[in-house]
């Protein structure tokens, strides 16, 4: 067993990112009819390079959230808070780690390149740091999610492809039911009470599935006239939220309710394309559109339809343009970029300019 190590970078570029912590002020913003303030104060938590795939993920309840990014030499594990940011140095002997989950009281699963392969990793909240192994007969495994109680999910791989599993805490692996028939499966996210939700394909293109506690998959359809579709979160009260995608893939965020219903999110004014990303315990949606600016951070709520986030805070020197996840006390943790003359191009969110990470607490939260 080994343990994480949580130094806190170095790297120059990350040292100043860091240094240069602030916080905006409020904006106090009157949203439909019902005339109430609704506004954020906004956390700035970090600027990653690009050259690699940068990955955050979160909030948990305490406004953590972990990832992964090119700093300092190689692509590391990152655990970001209010305070700054530390190193998660995943599995003994890694060049190579990103951290894709964070449950409430602090454990991250994530994954890291071993000598040979390519693995699964549980770290809990005290630093101890074990691997997730895969399903017998196969040779890499990754970690997506975790809940509360410890379970994690995910899927493993080998010869026959990618298989949606869940781990238990204690680390022992089940492969989730009719993962095997399908061609491809992925086990996205998992709530408290551990139903699993994510993609598979079982020779109609890329599907939903629900896996409820200790029961039979489900696939969960797509927009009528859609043809693939993935989950990406469930609440706890089995809200599952994700998208849904015509032929040419173009996507559109939908919400899959507890009784069947599959619901179409919209878009921003002026957007074709649109991605829920995470949901809360009471319901409030956020992800990502397209719109007449460009792509911008989206939140649902049961209030009002899609509203771009960008008209919650003061007018700033960044662009909001993905929302990844909320938690039960409304805090949002979202990606952007720094502001151009432009407005209407998306061209940062890809390519040379730094990610930069949000952390949006609601109007009145510490």
């Amino acid at each position: 067993m080994t343990h994480r190590k949580r130094r806190f970078l170095l790297a120059s570029a990350f040292a100043s990112a860091f240094a240069g912590m602030t916080m905006i002020v409020v904006a106090t913003v009157f949203v439909g009819s019902s005339a109430s303030a609704v506004g954020y104060t906004v956390v700035d938590l970090a600027a990653l390079n690009q050259g690699s795939t940068v990955v955050v993920r979160g909030p948990n309840a305490m406004d953590e959230a972990v990832g992964g990014g090119f700093v300092a030499g190689g692509h590391r594990g990152l655990h970001l808070t209010r305070g700054g940011a530390q190193e998660i140095s995943g599995l003994s002997g890694t060049d190579y780690t990103t951290a894709f989950g964070v449950n409430d009281v602090g454990d991250v699963v994530g994954r890291s390149n071993t000598a040979t392969a390519v693995r699964a990793f549980y770290t809990s909240k005290a630093g101890a740091t074990r691997e997730l192994p895969p399903l017998a007969g196969d040779t890499g495994s990754t970690a997506f999610a975790v809940n509360k109680p410890g379970d994690a999910v995910g899927f493993t791989s080998g010869a026959g492809g990618e298989r949606a599993v869940l781990w238990a805490r204690d680390g022992s692996v089940t492969l989730l039911p009719g993962a095997s028939s399908a061609q491809t499966s992925r086990a996205l996210g998992i709530n408290e009470p551990g139903d699993v939700v994510g993609s598979w394909d079982a020779g109609l293109g890329l599907h939903a599935i629900l896996w409820p506690k200790g029961g039979a998959a489900q696939d969960l359809g797509t927009l009528p006239g859609h043809a693939t579709s993935e989950a990406a979160d469930v609440n706890a009260r089995g809200d599952i939220v994700g998208y849904s995608a015509d032929a040419t893939g173009a996507r559109r965020a939908v919400q899959w309710t507890k009784d069947g219903t599959i619901l179409d999110l919209g878009t921003l004014p002026g957007g074709d394309f649109s991605q829920a990303l995470g949901i809360n315990s009471r319901g409030d949606i956020v992800g990502t559109s397209t719109s007449a600016f460009g792509s911008r951070a989206v939140i649902w709520t049961s209030a009002a339809g899609p509203t771009d986030l960008n008209d919650l805070i003061v007018p700033s020197a960044f662009v909001l343009t993905q929302a990844v996840g909320i938690n039960a006390n409304g805090v949002i943790l979202a990606l952007g970029r720094d502001a151009d003359d432009t407005h209407s191009t998306d061209n940062h969110d890809a390519h040379e300019a730094p990610v930069r990470v949000f952390l949006l607490s609601p109007s009145g939260a510490p």
